[in-house]
């Protein structure tokens, strides 16, 4: 992206992590939207290059990123260049996510599930969790002083779990979805050449689409994301709260 700077230290309200481009626009992508439509600073990290994809390359995967990032209207997106399908959790990929987190100082990140059909997003999730939290070690010393997000929410990918709460996405779903087709790479076979995948089956969009639409059915809306946080949410109102239930 040409406003991405390295070296500029920013704050970002919400960070999200995904272990390959495109991630993190599945499973996210409509709250990322809906946080800057509020008014809040957002941006992606992607892990790896997913230099290992089946179809594409990374340049491609690149030109799509670009795009998917333009259409989600992020502050920033940076890729920490970890090997794909080799996603580990040692001291020097934890040190890559720690710098990044003390950089932009997020408000909250928001990391893959922990369980899940691909294995770097099952790994992406233990190596985040760690980071994240010694990311605000104080006496562990790097470029950028400590800080630790306040909360850590987990998106959904493949595998389903109950969630803590769902957000209603009704009015960004459209948006989301183009963010997530513009890696025409993964998710259109665009030629005879390409290789059958799971992501470029004629019903993988379906499944999204049906996922978020069972979701937000839950809430009574059109489309909701569900999300998983290990701590308990605070409710001061009930009444009001629970409101759209009635």
């Amino acid at each position: 992206m040409d406003k991405l700077d390295k070296d500029k230290k920013s704050e970002i309200d919400a960070l999200a992590f995904g272990a390959h481009p495109d991630d993190a626009e599945l499973g996210c992508g409509g709250l990322l939207l809906k946080l800057k439509d509020i008014g809040y600073k957002t941006g992606i990290i992607d892990l790896t290059e997913a230099e290992m994809s089946t179809n594409g390359d990374v340049f491609t995967r690149q030109k799509e990123t670009n795009e998917a990032s333009r259409i989600l209207k992020l502050d920033i997106r940076e890729n920490l260049g970890l090997e794909d399908c080799n996603i580990k959790n040692d001291p020097d990929s934890r040190l890559k996510v720690i710098e990044v987190v003390r950089k932009h100082r997020p408000e909250i990140v928001i990391i893959p599930f922990r369980a899940d059909r691909h294995p770097d997003h099952e790994n992406a999730h233990k190596l985040l969790k760690d980071a994240i939290f010694a990311a605000g070690l104080n006496k562990l010393v790097t470029a950028h002083p400590a800080h630790r997000p306040g909360a850590v929410i987990c998106y959904m990918l493949n595998y389903q779990f109950s969630p803590s709460f769902i957000v209603d996405i009704s009015g960004y779903y459209e948006l989301k979805m183009k963010a997530c087709m513009a890696y025409k790479s993964q998710f259109y076979r665009q030629s005879s050449f390409a290789e059958p995948t799971f992501i470029n089956s004629n019903f993988f969009q379906d499944f999204v689409t049906g996922r978020d639409k069972c979701y937000g059915l839950k809430i009574r809306v059109k489309y909701g994301e569900p999300y998983f946080i290990e701590h308990e949410i605070k409710v001061d109102d009930p009444v009001s709260f629970f409101k759209y239930l009635f």
